[in-house]
């Protein structure tokens, strides 16, 4: 398999999280169950400062509750291995309604979706494809025959002489 085959076939997966896009959005148009992301308010972002480990304004997370007072994030927090098991803790923020600057949902890009799958499907067919076509030239060919030239073998033995 040529290498660019093998590099396409392994940054496939990376660039699979591309699929999702986020869309400007208020707070009455997002229900419980929505990913979002939001952009704290400089004095909403200093009153949970302690409470927000990466430092950034800028808050992810899964929409438990929203009214037009505000809304209540379960925001990840950590994830711990545990053996072959992945356990993420997360915490609840109650968010009002003026310490948001800006808020946009997560939606599925249909356009990058559909794209990405076409191209690993071409991707892999080409594998299959060079595969196959590989496999057929090797049975055309014939086994390498006996050698049809003379060999001479030279053996010196010397004698001692008493």
């Amino acid at each position: 398999m040529k290498p660019g085959r093998i590099l396409i076939t392994a940054l496939l997966p990376l660039i699979s999280g591309g699929c999702h896009a986020y869309a400007s959005s208020s707070i009455g148009a997002v229900s419980s169950g929505d990913r979002v992301r939001a952009l704290l308010t400089q004095d909403q972002f200093t009153e949970f400062e302690e409470y927000l480990l990466g430092g950034d304004r800028r808050v992810e997370g899964t929409v438990v509750e929203a009214d037009s007072s505000g809304l209540l994030l379960e925001v990840p927090v950590v994830t711990v291995e545990r053996g072959i098991r992945l356990d993420s803790y997360h915490q609840r923020l109650r968010i009002p309604a003026p310490g948001i600057a800006d808020l946009e949902i997560q939606s599925l890009d249909r356009l990058r979706t559909y794209t990405l799958v076409g191209l690993g499907a071409a991707g892999l067919g080409a594998i299959v494809w060079d595969q196959v076509l590989a496999n057929s030239r090797r049975g055309r060919e014939p086994p390498p025959g006996p050698i049809e030239e003379d060999i001479v073998i030279v053996l010196r033995i010397p004698f001692a002489r008493e």
